[in-house]
């Protein structure tokens, strides 16, 4: 009898793990419609980690003159977060639970195996990570292929460049960008009231 109660146990710990699985599995690609590509959904604040999506919108915000913050750029590609068309072109490959103490999971995501025709060989064999949170009982968001931490640097940088004065003295030492300098100051200023010094 004892034998017949230690196997059930089991069973019941397998058919609860395979579960769980599953529904970070489904989460996972529900969750990869917000990972932004080029624009910060509004609607992904709801789908990320408060912290997360503070990173995120500030990095966003980050006064910046060359063009190549996070926002100009593809993150994860953009049959990732589902802007290539209508059926997503991402699966997601494996689920690691770190620990239910920690409450976060490690999912890896990769590009469907008979997309061939959309994307470059090299860029078929890329996996990326998402790091999803449990907060009150919602897993959401809180990291994809190591971008909070890039985002953290990048408004370090961009602060520092502001606080410098190196970004202004760039637009005013091109007789072009000249006449962008007032709108730059007005970006600047309204950057600092709304995430502060």
């Amino acid at each position: 009898m004892k034998r017949i109660l230690i196997c059930l146990c089991f069973i019941l710990a397998a058919v609860s793990c395979g579960r769980q699985e599953k529904e970070l599995k489904e989460r996972a690609l529900e969750l990869c419609n917000y990972i932004p590509d080029h624009v910060l959904k509004p609607e992904a604040e709801d789908f990320m980690t408060p912290e997360f999506f503070k990173t995120l919108s500030e990095a966003w915000d980050a006064p910046d003159i060359d063009f190549d913050g996070p926002g100009y750029g593809e993150w994860l590609f953009y049959f990732v977060t589902g802007n290539g068309g209508g059926k997503p072109l991402y699966a997601v490959k494996s689920v690691t639970l770190k620990s239910k103490e920690e409450a976060h999971a490690v999912i890896t995501v990769r590009i469907k195996d008979d997309l061939s025709e959309y994307v470059e060989p090299e860029e078929k064999a890329q996996e990326y990570g998402i790091v999803m949170k449990l907060v009150d009982g919602k897993w959401l968001l809180d990291d994809f292929d190591n971008k909070k931490a890039e985002c953290i640097d990048y408004i370090k940088e961009q602060r520092a460049k502001c606080e410098s004065g190196e970004l202004l003295k760039q637009l005013e030492s091109d007789e072009f960008y000249k006449a962008y300098v007032p709108n730059f100051k007005k970006r600047v200023e309204a950057y600092y009231q709304k995430y502060g010094k």
